[in-house]
């Protein structure tokens, strides 16, 4: 539940007949703002203080706010194949405000992927980092600590470190009384409070700097993005150094496209482990994520029956059917057709990416769609088919039409200069081919540049302007031999050799 429609009950004055007032009950589509509260087991009474304090807001305020809050816990967690800890993670994905309670306890240690020390520090860190990520709902975090005669020397450190850093604010508490108080006010200020990212740093009991981690690939994402790959990827390195499976990948996803696919591969493997610390920890979105771009690596390596093994493997991991793994599943069903079109599996590639599209379709994301279409475009493409290609590189086109230049902008200028190439519109061809070689430059995709290259190449030759395709294709040669693309190298001299340019 990432929204707040769902039915509720609110009262409403109405005029009946003659100008008499009566009071009906009408149903809203308000779904709960849904509040995650973590603790250890010490606080028994505390957890159910917040329980009745938010049932009571609740009954007080629906008749002047259609906002309703809902508790959920450890306690909604029932049989699962998971870790514990990270099922209880799941249910805050889900969450739009986390409680934090400390007394005197830690908790005990919940066997996790980061080597958190007990399972109320694993739910804090879940909850900040998901605090400083614009896709996730979560909008604040509230930590509490309860006055304590004496508590355990972790507790003591993490509001030392809070004092300290100046990190994340808490609220000292004295008693029952005043925690009643103070949630009930922060209740309020809740009900309007919108999502505004925030990173925090603290670093964990085990000194593993996970928020830092989480803000280094962030903001490394962002300016690669942002056509500063050179600071993107120091961002990225540094992130990955201290990071888990997610800054892995990044920094793997990136390595990729510069063309450093053996130091990429390498990445790939150091998050697969990290993810497979735990063997319960098999059955995530990451742990598909992870082995899915090991796939495309190998793929890229010419390994592509190997990739196509691996990714059948990471489609079985997601056994959810939410909007987040489902995005995760398209991607990875993407990446399967790719390699079945490079094996000649015109039918199993087709069969992929019309999975992915009819998802997609019923998620209703333009930019989702729009990927849909241009792997199903190039697919008819390499089926020599290119009516059908025309059309559905327009349908591609039609849904990424006003929203932000992104690496699937080039990707389908890409397409459909190919597609104007072949159609004999070669001055079409070099428009979108030009409009594909600055998006990818822009987005330090080495490989997609010289691919816009070639193409241009090309179309400069069919347009009789040799001089210009010649000059095109070695700086295509270069930039493969940069990378170590002999296949990419060898259409380079094979053009330039039909220019008698080399």
């Amino acid at each position: 539940m990432h929204g707040r429609d769902s039915p509720g009950a609110v009262s409403a004055c109405l005029l009946g007949k003659g100008g008499s007032t009566r009071y009906v009950q009408l149903v809203t589509t308000s779904l709960p703002l849904r509040i995650f509260l973590a603790s250890p087991g010490d606080l028994s009474d505390e957890r159910q203080v917040v329980l009745t304090t938010v049932e009571e807001h609740n009954r007080r305020r629906r008749t002047t706010s259609d906002v309703v809050f809902e508790v959920v816990g450890w306690e909604q967690v029932r049989g699962t194949a998971l870790r514990p800890q990270a099922a209880i993670n799941e249910l805050i994905d889900e969450c739009h405000f986390m409680i934090v309670l400390f007394k005197e306890r830690w908790g005990s240690e919940p066997g996790s992927l980061w080597g958190y020390t007990s399972g109320t520090e694993e739910e804090l860190f879940t909850g900040l980092l998901e605090l400083g990520d614009s896709e996730q709902p979560m909008r604040d975090v509230w930590v509490t600590f309860m006055a304590a005669a004496n508590p355990e020397q972790r507790v003591t450190q993490l509001r030392e470190q809070m004092v300290r850093e100046h990190s994340l604010l808490f609220e000292p508490i004295p008693g029952i009384r005043e925690l009643k108080q103070r949630l009930s006010e922060r209740l309020i200020s809740w009900e309007t409070m919108s999502k505004r990212p925030r990173h925090v740093d603290l670093i964990s009991s085990t000194g593993r700097e996970v928020l830092r981690a989480a803000k280094l690939r962030i903001a490394g994402e962002k300016l690669v993005d942002l056509g500063q790959p050179e600071i993107g990827r120091a961002n990225l390195h540094d992130a990955a150094a201290i990071g888990g499976p997610a800054e892995n990948l990044a920094y793997a996803q990136l390595l990729a496209r510069q063309g450093e696919l053996d130091a990429a591969y390498d990445s790939t493997q150091i998050a697969i482990d990290q993810c497979l610390t735990g063997v319960s920890e098999l059955y995530t979105t990451l742990t598909a994520e992870a082995f899915a771009a090991q796939a495309g690596v190998l793929r890229r390596q010419g390994k592509t029956n190997a990739a196509v093994g691996i990714l059948e493997h990471a489609i079985t991991l997601l056994t959810e059917r939410d909007p987040f793994s489902n995005r995760v599943r398209c991607r990875i069903l993407d990446d399967l057709g790719i390699a079945r079109q490079s094996l000649d599996d015109f039918d199993g590639a087709e069969a992929a990416f019309n999975e992915a599209l009819d998802t997609r379709v019923a998620g209703k994301i333009d930019s989702d769609i729009a990927q849909s279409w241009v792997n199903l475009a190039r697919l008819s493409v390499a089926a020599k088919d290119l009516p059908t290609a025309l059309a559905r590189a327009e349908s591609a086109n039609r849904h990424l039409k006003g929203s932000p230049p992104t690496a699937l902008h080039a990707n389908a200028s890409t397409l459909s200069a190919q597609v104007q190439l072949r159609l004999g519109n070669p001055p079409d061809g070099v428009t979108h081919a030009e409009k594909a070689l600055a998006l990818n430059q822009q987005f330090a995709n080495k490989t997609g540049e010289a691919i816009a290259l070639l193409l241009l190449a090309q179309c400069f030759r069919a347009n009789g302007d040799d001089a210009r395709a010649a000059d095109r294709a070695r700086q295509c040669l270069q930039l493969n031999r940069e990378m170590e693309n002999e296949k990419g190298e060898a259409r380079a001299q094979w053009l330039l050799d039909q220019l008698g340019a080399s």
